[in-house]
């Protein structure tokens, strides 16, 4: 059986690291490639790694910039570029967070006074929160998590049973630790340095550090964790892995853009 992959496209907050791009992730398995997310900088990322024509599928976790706003270049790259190959579906399948195809209709008009624009090359569906969703080989679920907006965490169970969790933007919940029990690699965001940098109200926070993630990565019993969506320097780097593994107690990666790592 062909190994469970993921490969970073993007790994920044919303103002990206020096030569970094925002959220994006690609999965692969089995002939089925899936992308999380689609942040500014990831479509040119993820042709150096697969034709865009060949995706199976996109899910985005909520309508934050940094989160989708490069779905409008892969538009552009699925509409000009080489057609779909014929054993896939016309569109390509796009799964959104509830009431996202009126957001993208909206985006549409506004891009090009066509509401329905990017269901030119996208067939676009809502997804429904804890309903497995199929993407190829890969099975999708979807769990609201705490954030600014409507957030969801994804779990993504591969052909080889092994289970991947992104956190997506998310405050420390009891539901991100419910969506990542037992995962084999839990890709989680830091995005703060300390909590101090968010809301002093925990009932209006939106993003963890990285000592945080180590804690919901220890309760919810995952086997690795890697940290995502978080500011890059030689020192801050040093930080996030320290603070996360003196909480979690387990090993964890620093998501490195354009790099693969298997699920196992």
């Amino acid at each position: 059986m062909a190994p469970f992959q993921l490969t970073i496209l993007g790994a920044g907050p919303a103002a990206p690291n020096a030569g970094g791009a925002c959220s994006g992730y690609l999965l692969q398995q089995d002939g089925t490639a899936a992308l999380i997310d689609c942040g500014s900088g990831v479509a040119g990322r993820l042709a150096e790694h697969l034709q865009p024509n060949r995706l199976r599928g996109i899910a985005i976790s909520h309508f934050h910039p940094d989160h989708y706003f490069d779905l409008v270049p892969l538009y552009y790259s699925l509409k000009f570029g080489e057609p779909r190959p014929p054993d896939l579906e016309p569109l390509v399948p796009l799964y959104v967070p509830p009431g996202g195809r009126t957001f993208l209709r909206t985006l549409g008009a506004l891009i090009s006074d066509k509401q329905a624009m990017l269901e030119d090359v996208f067939q676009v569906s809502e997804y429904a929160p804890g309903r497995e969703t199929p993407i190829g080989d890969l099975s999708f679920t979807f769990h609201p998590v705490q954030h600014y907006v409507p957030s969801h965490a994804m779990r993504v169970r591969g052909s080889s049973g092994k289970t991947l969790v992104f956190s997506s933007d998310v405050a420390p919940c009891p539901e991100l630790v419910e969506a990542a029990r037992d995962a084999d690699l839990f890709m989680c965001e830091s995005a703060l340095r300390d909590a101090s940098e968010d809301e002093a109200d925990p009932a209006k926070r939106g993003h963890m550090c990285a000592r945080e993630a180590g804690d919901i990565a220890r309760r919810a019993g995952v086997r690795k964790l890697m940290l995502t969506h978080y500011r890059s320097t030689k020192k801050l780097d040093a930080h996030h892995r320290e603070a996360a593994s003196g909480t979690f107690g387990g090993p964890v990666e620093l998501a490195k853009e354009g790099r693969c790592y298997e699920v196992c």
